[in-house]
């Protein structure tokens, strides 16, 4: 199923992406210098819209979960309902998960929703800089380790470290941009993001679509990774 706009929108067909890679932001994640152009060296994409971070987080449900597969999103009594809504909105089947305190009990329910294979993701909504985040995101990204299922990290707030974001292999991070009043970026490890070609439920939510606009400026010549 695709569906043309969020029935929360009446987008333009055309979306704007930010022409320049929102350096601000890169320097908040990096804490070093970097030349944004290079920033794909890290293993990571950025897409970076003149929209609101609910248009990057829209475009992410929309575009990386695969037609036959579902969604685990943490409830967490603030964003998960919403994010279910959406999910409905683009036909993203998904389970709501609470997370037990147990390790033992929380790798039990990963273990097994791995076996029914029928689960790629587990979206996870939270201040990330805060003590709490930090303890939740650790002990999700320990156990998705050892499954398939990989990770997406809405910040609600600032962004992730990308020491971090790397060392916990987080496949998507949704955030707020720094380069003008209403912005948002998506990074993505890019050997997730070549696998999202033509799933998007949406035209104008299509993520791969917009990270092939942002590859056209780019130079030809491909460093290695830096981390």
């Amino acid at each position: 199923m695709r569906v043309v706009n969020s029935t929360f929108y009446s987008l333009p067909e055309k979306i704007e992406l930010d022409d320049v890679v929102d350096q601000e932001l890169i320097s908040l994640m990096t804490k070093s210098p970097i030349n944004p152009e290079d920033f794909y060296q890290t293993g990571y994409e950025t897409i970076s819209f003149k929209r609101t971070r609910e248009f990057a987080l829209e475009t992410v449900i929309s575009s990386v979960v695969p037609l036959d597969k579902d969604l685990l999103i943490v409830a967490n009594d603030s964003d998960d309902k919403h994010i279910q809504k959406l999910c409905r909105i683009y036909g993203v089947d998904n389970v709501l998960i609470q997370v037990p305190e147990s390790p033992m009990e929380l790798e039990a329910i990963f273990s097994a929703y791995d076996e029914s294979n029928m689960h790629s993701h587990l979206l996870v909504s939270c201040d990330v800089n805060t003590p709490e985040g930090q303890r939740l995101i650790n002990r999700l990204a320990k156990e998705l380790s050892k499954t398939s299922i990989k990770l997406i990290v809405h910040c609600r707030r600032e962004p992730m470290d990308l020491n971090q974001l790397s060392a916990l292999n987080v496949a998507y991070m949704i955030c707020n941009g720094k380069s003008g009043y209403i912005s948002s970026v998506v990074l993505a490890r890019r050997s997730q993001l070549v696998q999202t070609e033509g799933i998007s439920r949406s035209f104008n939510q299509d993520l791969y679509n917009y990270w092939q606009k942002t590859l056209f400026g780019r130079k030809s010549g491909i460093k290695p990774m830096v981390v």
